[in-house]
């Protein structure tokens, strides 16, 4: 935030390039490709053609290909917390160097306008599918983060909605339709991703970190506080994703905690997507949380709902936990068929004539005058000012200079925050002041003061 002012940016499946494995034997013509079926049932037929060796290559985030079936590789890790943004499966080169970069969460939420929220995701998931069209982004994007902020030492506060579950839930419940639902009722345009599951708001404080903390949450608290986003977010939003927690949950990591995961989730809530873990999440439930051993953790992780491991734990120790007969091949198959789920319902086994998302363009579609304005548009209704005694606006014949002070007064990147990507432009509050009147400008003290 600004200090003081006084006024005295992998690998990803794509359109461009990428093979539609229902164009081709031996998928062609099979129950995989056809349309009638549902996406459940098809992705049974996918995964019960593959062969072990060939199941142990989906399971990280960035999943390799099957060319036995044409299948691509695929990175399941895009990132649009508040535009498209840097990450594996995103690319930022030509023709695609820029996105639209809309006012990080919290200032959004601020504007308490739910039209407001789901109009920018809206624009996102348009922008993301014209950049997936060329190559340079994937389809399934780890947003939106509805952890509460209720201690700003966390430090990742300016990522969520706030420190008020009804706010939260409320701006999960507009915000996933918007990156979701389009013009094609047939398709999800992208697949939106309920984080942290849950319980999650602590990076590094008194001797443990993300990687190892247990938090402790009573009933109560859990059904008042950290669970009604996630509830909206499935029920009110009909995500398709949701991420497992680094933290553990009185004592069982939350990416082995199937209490949470196919309990609440999918048994109560109806959730019908994919969950992948945080990265390191499922290594952590091992090294870190030390709450079993690496077959077990293999076994432990898929039993309890999770589907995709960002990271290599899966890829590493798997094959041995199904050997040793802890991981049953039943659970393997069951993520498989979730994960397969979410890309039949993105289209990639569907026909090109079918999908009008495929003729999203970067040159009519990606950072867009219209996307700038809404911006623009988002950043004014999230302003909040405590007070005004008509000083402002500034009358420029009033005062005709005027000091902006404060580590952040020239910031640029940093006014950006995280998740963020490539911007056409960047403009500090001394840039922006300077538009209007004579400026002094001094840095004061630096971050740490």
């Amino acid at each position: 935030m600004l200090k003081a002012v006084f006024l005295s940016v992998g690998c990803a499946w794509v359109a461009a390039g990428a093979q539609f494995p229902c164009t081709m034997a031996p998928l062609q013509g099979t129950a995989a490709c056809d349309t009638s079926q549902t996406p459940s049932a098809r992705a049974q037929y996918i995964v019960s053609q593959l062969t072990l060796d060939e199941k142990l290559r989906l399971f990280d985030n960035g999943a390799l290909s099957v060319p036995r079936l044409h299948i691509d590789a695929y990175q399941w890790w895009s990132e649009a917390l508040h535009g498209v943004g840097t990450s594996p499966g995103v690319s930022f080169t030509q023709p695609t160097p820029n996105a639209t970069s809309f006012p990080q969460v919290i200032t959004t939420a601020a504007s308490y306008n739910k039209t407001l929220w789901g109009t920018i995701s809206s624009a996102i998931s348009t922008e993301a599918r014209a950049m997936n069209n060329v190559g340079h982004a994937g389809l399934t994007f780890w947003t939106p983060n509805i952890n509460l902020i209720r201690d700003p030492r966390w430090g990742r506060g300016h990522e969520t909605p706030g420190e008020d579950p009804v706010t939260t839930a409320t701006y999960a419940a507009h915000f996933v339709p918007g990156l979701q639902e389009g013009e094609d009722s047939k398709h999800l345009k992208a697949s939106a991703c309920c984080k942290h599951y849950y319980g999650y708001d602590m990076e590094d404080s008194d001797g443990a970190d993300r990687h190892n903390f247990n938090a402790i949450i009573s009933l109560q608290d859990e059904a008042d506080t950290y669970l009604p986003a996630f509830h909206s977010c499935v029920v009110n939003g009909r995500a398709s994703g949701m991420m497992c927690s680094y933290n553990a949950v009185n004592g069982t990591p939350s990416c082995a905690n199937e209490r949470i995961m196919n309990g609440f989730a999918r048994g109560k809530w109806g959730f019908d997507g994919y969950i992948t873990s945080d990265c390191g999440a499922v290594a952590d439930v091992c090294n870190n949380h030390h709450y079993a051993n690496q077959d077990d953790t293999c076994r432990d992780v898929l039993q309890a709902g999770m589907d995709s491991d960002c990271g290599s734990f899966l890829g590493d120790n798997l094959n041995t936990s199904i050997s040793h007969g802890v991981t049953p091949m039943s659970a393997v198959d069951t993520a498989l068929e979730h994960l397969f789920g979410v890309q039949i319902r993105l289209g990639m086994y569907d026909p090109a004539s079918e999908q009008p998302y495929l003729n999203y363009s970067y040159t009519t579609d990606l950072n867009t005058p219209a996307h700038q304005q809404l911006a623009l548009e988002a950043a004014r209704q999230g302003m909040v000012l405590l007070k005004n005694d008509g000083t402002f606006p500034l009358d420029a014949t009033k005062y005709p200079t005027v000091a902006v002070v404060g580590p952040n007064a020239n910031a640029t990147t940093t006014m950006q925050a995280s998740y963020q990507g490539n911007a056409p432009y960047l403009i500090s509050p001394l840039m922006g002041v300077s538009k209007y009147a004579k400026t002094l400008y001094a840095e004061g003290c630096d971050t740490n003061c």
